[in-house]
């Protein structure tokens, strides 16, 4: 039994390795690859550590022994970027890019540790688990564990309305393969926290043991049913539209919005943006940006042009040889080219030759 785990542990470790060289390979340029592959490399090297602990060995740069540490603060921070970009059907911002700062703190103190007070790293995990006190870094560890839940827990409140109230049927596959990965990494972090602080050699073993199997288990269903898992993904991110508006009014919100468009004219604003606009509404600038892509079939700056391009296309009814650079900016746009562009887009024509054709009219 002991050798058959230790050869689990070593496969398990290989295994994520080669699963991240394949999404590298595979899934390069596609949403959310590069964090996917960093998860993927994480769990390979949170079960080295693993296989460490097993073997008993210890690597002769004491930093090295705490590797794991900055690990389990890396795989919160890069599977919630992947899975956001997955749900998302736009980019997300780069600004989520804050989640890894933990992951770069630890590096650094770490780093710091060994060149102030070296000592302080002497102890290995291994050590720690024959009964010693606990050490800085597996203080770390604990936090990080902790992290990694309380992200985790966020995730399913955030993506409560997908999980538990959503309304698409043909979703209800992705919405148990997102539950199984949200509350599957709880489960994890939950287990080698109680594992770090009980001194459980075998739990560690047991999580590492579990992630092999279960990533392999996924890596054969999606290759055996691959159009089946293909088709999740548009039902799981129409639920994740959906779910970010499903608390509006969203009768009062287009009242709100035609009032600001049509009456008061905020397309006229050349600052005008997502931003600004959803703050008059009261809501958020993601509910306001998916409420324009669920319900009008459109983005943001689409929306606005429309209501800039009618205006101008009224006034050249009106005057067929009206300055057009002066109609642009009358309108809120902020240079010759975007008009031309946006009125060509939506007219199919120039707006000189719109305005000729009227002419003649």
């Amino acid at each position: 039994m002991s050798e058959f785990l230790g050869s689990w542990l070593q496969f398990g470790a290989w295994y994520h390795f080669v699963l991240g060289i394949g999404i590298l390979v595979k899934e390069k340029g596609s949403k959310g690859f590069p964090f996917a592959m960093i998860a993927a490399f994480s769990g390979g090297t949170l079960i080295i550590y693993a296989y460490r602990l097993f073997a008993g060995f210890e690597f002769e740069f004491p930093l090295l022994n705490h590797g794991y540490v900055p690990i389990i603060y890396l795989i919160p921070g890069s599977m919630q970027y992947t899975i956001e970009q997955f749900l998302s059907t736009e980019p997300v911002s780069i600004g989520r890019l804050k989640r890894l700062y933990p992951t770069f703190l630890v590096i650094v103190f770490l780093i710091v540790l060994q060149i102030i007070h070296p000592r302080v790293l002497e102890q290995s995990m291994n050590e720690s688990f024959t009964g010693l006190s606990y050490s800085i870094p597996e203080y770390l560890a604990l936090l990080g564990c902790l992290y990694w839940i309380i992200s985790f827990v966020w995730m399913i409140y955030q993506y409560r309305n997908i999980l538990y109230r959503n309304p698409n049927e043909e979703a209800k596959l992705g919405v148990r393969v997102l539950g199984m990965i949200l509350k599957g990494n709880i489960t994890f972090a939950s287990f080698i926290l109680f594992s770090t602080i009980f001194r459980w050699n075998s739990g560690i073993y047991f999580t590492a043991g579990l992630a092999t199997l279960m990533a392999v288990v996924a890596f054969i269903g999606t290759e055996i049913n691959h159009e089946l898992f293909k088709d999740i993904l548009p039902g799981l991110r129409q639920s994740y539209r959906t779910s970010r508006i499903l608390n509006l009014n969203l009768e009062k919100l287009q009242q709100d919005l035609d009032h600001l468009l049509k009456q008061e004219c905020v397309y006229r604003e050349e600052t005008i943006n997502l931003s600004n606009l959803s703050e008059r509404l009261g809501i958020k600038d993601y509910q306001l940006s998916e409420y324009i892509n669920a319900y009008l079939g459109m983005n943001f700056n689409r929306l606005v042009n429309e209501y800039r391009i009618a205006e101008v296309c009224q006034l050249i009814e009106e005057n067929p040889k009206v300055n057009l650079l002066s109609l642009a900016y009358q309108v809120g746009f902020n240079s010759k080219a975007n008009f031309n562009v946006a009125f060509k887009s939506l007219k199919k024509m120039s707006p000189s030759e719109y305005a000729k054709l009227v002419g003649k009219g």
